[in-house]
């Protein structure tokens, strides 16, 4: 019984964590970007090469999905500009 009650609570934990995702917000779009810059100035090599694929994809796939959205774009505009220095070591 105890093993049945804690699936069950499991799952609508699962459901509800899933569900409340909602919208990114501004600062986590350039958080991500950041990370993404961060190993891209870390990486050598192929590993450069593919770690900045990975974040112009991101880049690309970001502006495709809020293209009507200038002012949502020029937020995350600025929140990458607080953190872009640190993710490239300055």
């Amino acid at each position: 019984m105890k093993q049945k009650f804690l699936l069950f609570a499991v799952i609508i934990a699962a459901i509800s964590f899933t569900s409340c995702g909602g919208k990114a917000t501004a600062a986590s779009i350039a958080q991500k970007w950041c990370d993404l810059n961060a190993k891209a100035y870390k990486a050598e090599g192929a590993a450069k090469e593919a770690a900045e694929e990975a974040r112009e994809k991101y880049e690309k796939e970001m502006q495709e999905k809020y293209k009507d959205d200038k002012t949502f774009l020029e937020e995350v505009g600025k929140e990458v500009e607080k953190c872009e220095d640190a993710s490239e070591g300055r």
